[in-house]
């Protein structure tokens, strides 16, 4: 089997990780991996530094001929292969290149990880038509895509939570000696980037009707300049600065999360399938996280973590407090999300899932 990754973003990120993780598996499983990407060295070398064969060309979206024609070249003698895009502008390039190739023996696989509607223009329908298979990261990327009834094959669909590769024997960094923080104090963490989205204003908002109880929130990441800004004024009008520790970028951020105690995802906008979750239920640390997005179809509020409505600073604040106060809670949720990662949400259960559609 040989893969061909299409990776055209100009930076490196969450997406190009994730094929990169992917790329890695796949290889380890004697896979041919090729990268195609723009000619940007931040992109190209990391992949390269792996070892994977890179191919790189403009991939300008629906309307770039010059890089299906090169595609097209690659493929032709290739014989039995899979494209896999990772988004529709580059599913495109793959399905043109396909037709120019004139082999027969190319699949063309497609992953979707946004909660948007599908669009239903001539040229998107031709595109559904061409596509081997649309994979979403959870039922409601699903969901939201075909609200807006796009002609497409429902059976071309499925539905991979995306996972995340744990390394063997993560040793936890000593989070409270790093931060000078108490042995009898909790600890809450929220990991990513600083973003209203993420829903950080409202945490601060819980902590600030929580400020009594015996916890510190590290908050792990970094946003822009303005909205870190933001943040930092309002830590200090609210009167929390004693409680939120501001820890910038750590990579790799999962030993940290490994020596928090909980985690916190408050995004206000609706996440396919976030991955920050799944880090702490790894580690056996149970998350708090709003019920608005992929989240809620693996963490189940009072089994593995607790669930609150977005934008909610009362309820958050319950649930953090909760889980400050009652050690015990924290141990029994977290047992439990740990036995749900290894059971069905790690990243050999993800892969056993991509790779039966790529031989379907």
């Amino acid at each position: 089997m040989k893969i061909f990754h299409i990776v055209s973003n100009k930076e490196w990120g969450g997406g190009e990780q994730y094929v990169y993780d992917l790329c890695q598996r796949q290889r380890a499983d004697g896979i041919e991996v090729n990268i195609i990407c723009k000619p940007i060295d931040s992109i190209s070398t990391k992949y390269e530094e792996a070892g994977i064969n890179v191919y790189c060309m403009p991939l300008g979206g629906a309307l770039d001929f010059r890089s299906a024609r090169k595609l097209a070249t690659i493929i032709k003698k290739a014989g039995t292969c899979t494209i896999h895009a990772h988004n529709f502008k580059d599913a495109y390039t793959a399905c043109y290149a396909r037709k120019l190739s004139g082999n027969k023996k190319v699949q063309v696989v497609m992953c979707r990880h946004l909660t948007r509607p599908g669009k239903n223009t001539m040229l998107y329908r031709w595109l559904y038509s061409q596509l081997d298979k649309l994979i979403f990261d959870s039922q409601i990327s699903t969901d939201a895509f075909l609200g807006t009834n796009p002609s497409i094959d429902t059976n071309k669909l499925g539905i991979v939570h995306t996972s995340i590769v744990v390394p063997e024997n993560t040793l936890p960094v000593d989070v409270r000696a790093e931060f000078n923080i108490p042995e009898t104090c909790t600890i809450a963490m929220f990991h990513g980037r600083l973003d209203p989205e993420k829903g950080i204003d409202t945490l601060l908002e819980a902590v600030e009707q929580i400020k009594d109880k015996n916890f510190k929130l590290v908050l792990i990441g970094k946003g822009s300049e303005e909205y870190t800004t933001h943040l930092q004024t309002s830590v200090s009008n609210k009167g929390i600065a004693d409680k939120v520790i501001f820890a910038g970028f750590r990579h790799p951020v999962l030993p940290y999360v490994a020596g928090a105690d909980f985690g916190i995802l408050a995004s206000t906008v609706r996440e396919g399938c976030p991955l920050s979750p799944q880090e702490y239920m790894s580690q056996g640390h149970p998350v708090v996280v709003t019920d608005n997005g992929g989240q809620r179809e693996y963490v189940e509020d009072g089994r593995n973590g607790l669930l609150v409505t977005p934008g909610n600073a009362q309820q958050l604040a319950e649930a953090m407090g909760r889980l400050i106060d009652d050690a015990e809670l924290r141990q029994k949720l977290g047992q439990q999300a740990k036995a749900d990662f290894d059971d069905h949400l790690n990243y050999e259960h993800f892969y056993a899932k991509i790779r039966r559609i790529y031989n379907e």
